[in-house]
């Protein structure tokens, strides 16, 4: 039974989201950032740590039954800013949960880790990692990390491919990409809940648009929102659409011919 659970980067945009909802549900909850932070909620604890200090996590992860891992730098940078932040504290995480006893961790993994899909080719959960950036890279290795630590050990995860999660679309790309938050919420609280193993699934809304399917999804989740109806409203125009499904993630610095995206299909 979860009774205390941590929350990871819960200064941040997503994570922050979940505090309440957390709180309300659970008997405690532990939230961290390296960034100032004060409960709020009477049952939140809040503890500041640096992730990539392994002795720190130790401490941290100590009297948790559950973790929701949302920490990390979550834009492309190079790899000083993208290891310690993305690739040091997530291994840091899962091996302070396997030393303490720690059974089930949800995280957030992202659309670029199979960004350099091609727009007009829905994929589905098996298709094939194409990171699109380093950020990108380092959420499959985070991927890697969980299925390893659940074949080795049996620690349980689900990653959560995230799109875009804000209060509604703002742009075509979204009308494919959107998470609205309450759905965001309800898939933490199945990853925490629900049988897994070390599951992926994409963190999208009922989006009839939407460039990925979560056909032979482990948990039952089933979103309450649609970014269909925010289709006839203005959303800021995209002037030159990528052909990958990671936007500008993987526009960014490419050097590559953008009619592969087309030429290499599944």
């Amino acid at each position: 039974m979860i009774e205390n659970v941590l929350l990871t980067g819960a200064a941040g945009k997503l994570a922050r989201r979940l505090r309440q909802p957390l709180a309300r549900r659970y008997r405690r909850l532990t939230s961290t950032d390296i960034l100032p932070l004060a409960a709020d909620a009477a049952n939140e604890e809040v503890v500041g740590c640096d992730l990539s200090d392994a002795a720190a996590v130790g401490r941290l992860v100590q009297g948790v039954d559950a973790i929701v891992h949302f920490a990390g730098y979550p834009r492309e940078a190079g790899w000083d800013t993208i290891i310690p932040a993305n690739i040091v504290a997530t291994a840091n995480l899962f091996e302070a949960a396997l030393q303490c006893g720690v059974r089930r961790i949800v995280y957030a993994s992202s659309n670029h880790v199979i960004g350099f899909h091609p727009t007009d080719t829905p994929i589905g959960l098996d298709a094939e990692v194409k990171a699109d950036s380093r950020y990108g890279v380092s959420k499959a290795f985070a991927e890697t990390l969980a299925r390893f630590y659940y074949e080795k050990f049996g620690l349980e995860s689900l990653g959560l491919r995230i799109g875009r999660c804000e209060d509604r679309p703002t742009d075509e790309r979204m009308l494919s990409t959107w998470l609205h938050p309450e759905d965001m919420t309800q898939l933490v609280t199945l990853g925490l809940e629900q049988p897994v193993r070390a599951d992926v699934v994409y963190g999208i809304s009922r989006n009839t648009r939407s460039w990925w399917r979560n056909d032979g999804q482990t948990i039952p989740y089933v979103p309450a929102h649609s970014a269909d109806d925010y289709a006839i409203e203005p959303v800021r125009a995209l002037s030159a659409a990528s052909p990958f499904q990671g936007g500008y993630f993987a526009d960014a610095q490419y050097l590559g011919d953008p009619a592969r995206a087309t030429r290499f299909k599944r």
